[in-house]
């Protein structure tokens, strides 16, 4: 093992199970050509595993009797993440579930964020991730629960609202205190922040 291949298996272990690599992690252990030719002898090895063309990843050990696994899209994602600079969340299936507002669980790795809409394969067999493009302002959100209704409002739009929709939000932001909220409306969109104060009327109303 020559010292770039030393230096990079050093990182790796160091990083730990299902922990994701770009080429570029390596940049101090050597020069990229260097790299290259060590990654492809720490695959061999089965120090690291290629997951696609420049992604790599430190395979996790099953507990099941089924070998060496591949890092999941939750670590891929965020690898990504990093990387490029970008913020991501749930899609609006996600949060519309989280909400209560749909029974639908999703089982694909699909992924709201402030970058460009795009596809990211990461393994053979596995479904690509999808990103797709939300407004950033929604990731400058101090309340999580304001970043899942915005995200999930936004994906059903005012016009297919139903009567269960408007009790079930109506039923948690009575729950929250105004001021948890609050600065976060500024940069809701007028619809949703209409919808949301008229919430807030109605408990006053009624108190």
């Amino acid at each position: 093992m020559d010292s770039v291949e030393k230096r990079i298996a050093k990182v790796v272990r160091n990083g730990g199970e299902g922990k994701v690599y770009f080429p570029s992690d390596f940049f101090e252990c050597g020069n990229s050509k260097a790299v290259s030719k060590a990654l492809q002898r720490l695959v061999a090895s089965g120090v690291l595993m290629r997951m696609e063309r420049g992604l790599y990843c430190s395979p996790t050990e099953s507990h099941w009797g089924m070998g060496k696994l591949p890092a999941g899209s939750d670590a891929v994602i965020r690898a990504y993440a990093e990387k490029d600079g970008f913020k991501y969340g749930p899609c609006p299936g996600m949060a519309q579930n989280a909400l209560g507002l749909s029974d639908q669980v999703v089982m694909n790795p699909v992924f709201s964020t402030d970058g460009p809409s795009r596809r990211i394969p990461y393994a053979k067999r596995a479904r690509p991730i999808v990103l797709y493009h939300v407004p950033p302002r929604v990731f400058n959100y101090k309340s999580e629960i304001m970043k899942l209704t915005v995200i999930a409002l936004s994906d059903i739009g005012p016009k297919d609202l139903w009567q269960f929709d408007l009790d079930r939000m109506h039923s948690i932001f009575t729950k929250i205190p105004y001021a948890e909220i609050r600065n976060d409306l500024r940069n809701t969109p007028t619809w949703i922040r209409n919808l949301i104060l008229g919430f807030y009327e109605d408990n006053t109303a009624t108190n």
